[in-house]
């Protein structure tokens, strides 16, 4: 038989995803995302299906849903879960069975990701459910009657396939207790790990998920909430010991989202190239008052304070990273570089402008109704790059005003930096 388990995948607050349009919401759900689909578990990615969603980028494909039917609910998504009995089923069948449970239960209104692991004894399916329905935005809200209707279609498709099914429900209570239980634990503590910054937030996910959590080091010890019995945790493995536990939630690398991941521009690139001393004296400058404001993580750092200054620059966020995409973009190294580059704009802008009023002067005099909408399609063209050649003027005027203010920023910023050191000395 098949056991199934659902939970919902909450909101997790980053500093910096508090001003990039809710993204400490999409922090978490891109996070599951990645372990849903992780070709270490997988191992081939034929095993991966989504549906209603894009495949290279069901991530997207959820966020834009939500900001379509502005949904900036605390729960994002649901987890689920559907583990067969260890040697029941082939990779290819147990895929073949989450595909058809999905589509019935979730596919004529949401969108899902639906991936099969082997990396343990019982081959098992994932579930990422946005909680947002594609069709008309409403919720899916995961009650009683859900779970109920998700274990009776699970039953169904066991039927189907002529697995075993257990139908009573005495005799379906004790299974839930014993080793598949186990396997839950193991699976929800390695998706707690792979979404948490700190063993605090490790244990408030778990408790999400109804485990309830006991004692530390060797009498680290967990329960289900369809279990009586307390799961030690270290029982489960040497990748399951408290201190294990810890080493991993600090290890593994956590991708902080910043105002970059929206715009589609790789910053981490650049910020590696900064941390690597590659950056020319103005280029640095433009990095370090985004390091220092805490507009971007720092180097080795899973948390920073946020000064007066940041919130400040909150309010030209978006003009601040767009400068900064321009001068990588185009490879802008120098105020001289800057200089050239705005002189040759403005050349661009100049004959772009006249030759878009010679386009207007003769759809003034043109009387042929074809040729007339040929010619209009043609000065929107130029309009559409007029406005980008406008933007970027705008963007070059910006970075020369802002780069003469960045160094007095940073120095006031350190200074209190000092000052704070000094006073906590004493």
């Amino acid at each position: 038989m098949a056991t199934t388990r659902i939970w919902a995948v909450r909101s997790r607050l980053d500093h910096m995803v508090d001003y990039v349009s809710n993204k400490e919401k999409t922090v978490a759900l891109e996070t599951v995302i990645d372990y849903a689909t992780n070709d270490k578990k997988i191992f081939e990615k034929e095993y991966v299906t989504c549906i209603n969603c894009a495949y290279h980028d069901p991530y997207s494909s959820m966020t834009n849903t939500k900001k379509q039917f502005n949904d900036n609910k605390e729960i994002l998504a649901f987890h689920g879960y559907q583990s067969f009995e260890a040697g029941e089923v082939t990779p290819e069948l147990a895929h073949q069975i989450g595909v058809e449970f999905a589509n019935k239960l979730w596919g004529d209104r949401f969108e899902v990701v639906v991936a099969t692991h082997l990396n343990t004894e019982h081959i098992h399916n994932h579930f990422l459910i946005n909680a947002t329905s594609c069709v008309d935005g409403k919720r899916y809200c995961n009650t009683n009657k859900d779970i109920h209707n998700m274990r009776e279609v699970s039953d169904g498709l066991c039927r189907k396939y002529h697995l075993s099914v257990i139908n009573k429900t005495k005799e379906k209570d004790n299974y839930y207790r014993e080793k598949p239980l186990r396997e839950l634990a193991k699976e929800s503590i390695d998706y707690a790990i792979s979404i948490s910054l700190t063993f605090t937030s490790f244990v408030k996910e778990l408790d999400a998920m109804g485990f309830e959590v006991r004692g530390v080091e060797d009498s680290f010890k967990i329960r289900h909430i369809s279990s009586s019995k307390f799961i030690r945790v270290k029982s489960l493995g040497n990748s399951y010991t408290f201190e294990s536990i810890r080493e991993r939630i600090l290890g593994h690398p956590i991708k902080i989202q910043t105002i970059y991941d929206k715009k589609n521009f790789d910053i981490d690139y650049w910020c590696k190239k900064y941390e690597r001393g590659e950056l020319t004296g103005f280029q640095k400058l433009i990095m370090h008052y985004q390091y220092v404001l805490g507009i971007l993580p720092k180097p080795n750092s899973r948390r920073f304070k946020y000064s007066k200054e940041y919130y400040r620059a909150l309010k030209h966020m978006d003009e601040i990273s767009d400068q900064t995409i321009l001068m990588f973009k185009y490879d802008i190294k120098t105020i001289d570089d800057l200089e050239n580059f705005q002189s040759n704009i403005e050349t661009k802008l100049n004959k772009k402008l006249e030759q878009r009023q010679k386009l207007y002067n003769k759809i003034r005099r043109c009387k042929d109704t074809d040729l007339k909408s040929k010619l209009q399609t043609e000065a929107k063209s130029y309009s559409k790059e007029i406005k980008e050649l406008r933007k970027q003027m705008k963007l070059c005027n910006g970075i020369e005003e802002r780069s003469k203010q960045m160094e007095q920023t940073i120095s006031t910023i350190q200074e209190k930096e000092r000052g704070k050191n000094r006073y906590e000395r004493y």
